[in-house]
């Protein structure tokens, strides 16, 4: 079975809403790292623009296996994001890692905040919630 290296920036980073390591823990974490993009808050999930590298988002890494990423292919997909390949820092060292992110045109983000940080972990112990910031309820994925 083929081993994947995935970057988490939202819900699934350790002690998020669902954690890779209670969600799956066939997970291997492997390191906390840095990917340039810039993080907004779309509701109840961060999204990362990837093409305004000026700044860093916040991650973990973890090797998955094929029927991890497909399961996260199924529940990322059900939100609109989409799985694409990108450089992410490990300390010193860059690795090609999978990540989610919000499928469509760069312009929906106009309206939206701006996590300045990079950090979502960080961010949502302050956050105010507001209509629209609940998490769907999982049974149906």
């Amino acid at each position: 079975m083929n081993r994947h290296l995935v970057f988490v920036y939202g819900t699934l980073r350790r002690g998020g809403a669902r954690a890779m390591s209670i969600r799956f823990p066939n997970s291997k974490f492997i390191a906390d790292a840095k990917v340039g993009g810039s993080l907004y808050d779309l509701g109840a999930y961060p999204g990362v623009l990837l093409s305004e590298a000026t700044s860093s988002v916040i991650g973990e890494v973890y090797e998955v296996d094929d029927e991890i990423l497909n399961k996260l292919d199924d529940i990322e997909a059900s939100s609109d994001y989409v799985r694409t390949q990108v450089e992410v820092s490990l300390d010193t060292q860059g690795r090609r890692c999978w990540i989610y992110v919000p499928e469509g045109n760069p312009e929906f983000y106009l309206d939206r905040t701006l996590i300045t940080s990079g950090d979502w972990a960080e961010y949502t112990r302050t956050k105010t919630d507001r209509p629209g910031d609940t998490l769907p309820d999982e049974t149906q994925h």
